[in-house]
């Protein structure tokens, strides 16, 4: 924050308002496991949405549905090409943390805590309460290169810790991804074969009103 306040004031008094927990990830709490601060994932979905907007209310929902059907049928495919136990992309992430892990050294201090040392930092590990000074592994649930170097080192103590994959949240786990898309949408007739329905009610569209101009509004304040 200090050099936020020396390089512009402005944002420093802006910052200063809002909570930290909502855009700093050290006060993130690590529920979430994961440390994305933008809604990236909401305007993905979003983006897809572009040709229903402009539509009636069932012919959205209808582009909707087949959408998340198409989108089911696709991860579905990837789910039975991958190999796991963990998902691609987090396959691919964890091995670059596992080759960085072997250029660290690690100091066991009891079965539970490490201080693991790279030529630039140290950090210590608790590998009981799953935490690590550089928070990545409280934030993300994915182990960085220091537990991961401390698991290494558990294991060449003849301690029985499993793969490094074990210890990875599982969020990033194959199984929790199919689990995920384990459901499915059914296909549906077009509306020439749905039922009549019973509701009592008419829809009728709303009362047309002309929208308060500006400069209607200018002319009323004057008079007020």
């Amino acid at each position: 924050m200090e050099g936020i306040k020396e390089a512009d004031a402005t944002l420093y008094d802006w910052l200063n308002q809002i909570p930290a927990k909502t855009w700093s990830k050290a006060h993130y709490s690590g529920r979430a496991k994961s440390d994305i601060q933008l809604n990236n994932m909401c305007e993905s979905f979003n983006k897809q949405l572009v040709g229903a907007r402009d539509k009636p209310v069932i012919t959205c929902l209808e582009y909707i549905r087949e959408y998340m059907t198409k989108r089911i049928v696709i991860v579905r495919k990837m789910v039975s090409k991958a190999a796991g136990p963990l998902t691609p992309n987090a396959t691919k992430t964890f091995e670059d943390i596992k080759s960085e892990a072997s250029q660290l050294s690690v100091l066991t201090v009891d079965a539970h805590n490490y201080q693991v040392t790279s030529i630039r930092s140290q950090c210590v590990v608790n590998a009981k309460y799953k935490t690590c000074t550089c928070r990545m592994w409280d934030l993300t649930g994915m182990p960085c290169k220091h537990v991961v170097a401390a698991i290494n080192d558990m294991a060449i103590n003849n301690m029985n810790v499993g793969i490094p994959e074990q210890w990875v949240s599982e969020a990033y786990w194959l199984k929790t991804w199919k689990n995920v898309y384990d459901n499915q949408i059914m296909p549906i007739p077009s509306e020439d074969y749905w039922m009549p329905s019973q509701c009592p009610t008419t829809l009728i569209p709303p009362k047309h009103h002309k929208h308060v101009t500006l400069k209607l509004v200018l002319l009323n304040n004057k008079r007020v």
